[in-house]
């Protein structure tokens, strides 16, 4: 089944058309947010998933529970209630599930992770020299879907690895910090 069979692939805005009108305050869903939403901070959030109406004004913003799509660097994850009402740019699309058979946190393991999904990519994008996938792409991609219980299985497992990877990435970190310091105070 294609990709745009299941999902409607909404790009998001130019920001430089929001420059012009001089709003400064408004805040830009970035590649570092969509790490952070892939790392697990949807799995603290109360998010529900959100249907998208098409006369929806705000249809830029992102949501709690909506998948957001990096065109550059071909990750998907689940906007957290931490990053919602950011402005999704040109960068990024939102994929909007259209199929009731399709699992949200398995979308987002089947682009970033299923060898198929992959090899799809890497064929399609042979020749470019930069490596950026297109909407036109994205949408061609062939996904399988298994049953929706199966989909809620590996989705939730997906999610759960990237935040206990999320957690032990940190948890380094503190003990470097904790090690450089005990040194420090040897040291003096």
């Amino acid at each position: 089944m294609r990709l745009e069979d299941i999902v409607t692939v909404k790009v998001g805005r130019n920001i430089s058309r929001v420059k012009e009108k001089h709003d400064l305050t408004l805040d830009i869903y970035t590649y570092e947010n969509l790490l952070d939403d892939l790392d697990g901070l949807f799995l603290h959030s109360n998010a529900i998933y959100y249907r998208v109406n098409t006369s929806d004004k705000d249809s830029h913003l992102s949501k709690p529970g909506e998948v957001v799509f990096s065109f550059v660097s071909s990750k998907a994850a689940i906007v957290s209630d931490v990053n919602k009402e950011k402005i999704i740019n040109q960068n990024f699309a939102k994929l909007i599930i259209e199929h009731k058979q399709l699992d949200h946190s398995y979308l987002c393991y089947a682009l970033n992770e299923s060898h198929a999904m992959k090899q799809q990519m890497a064929i399609s994008m042979q020749g470019s020299t930069v490596r950026k996938l297109t909407p036109a792409i994205l949408k061609s991609l062939d996904m399988k879907l298994p049953s929706i219980e199966k989909q809620q299985t590996i989705g939730k497992a997906y999610l759960h690895l990237k935040k206990r990877q999320a957690l032990a990435r940190k948890q380094a970190d503190l003990e470097e910090i904790l090690y450089l310091e005990v040194l420090k105070q040897l040291d003096q």
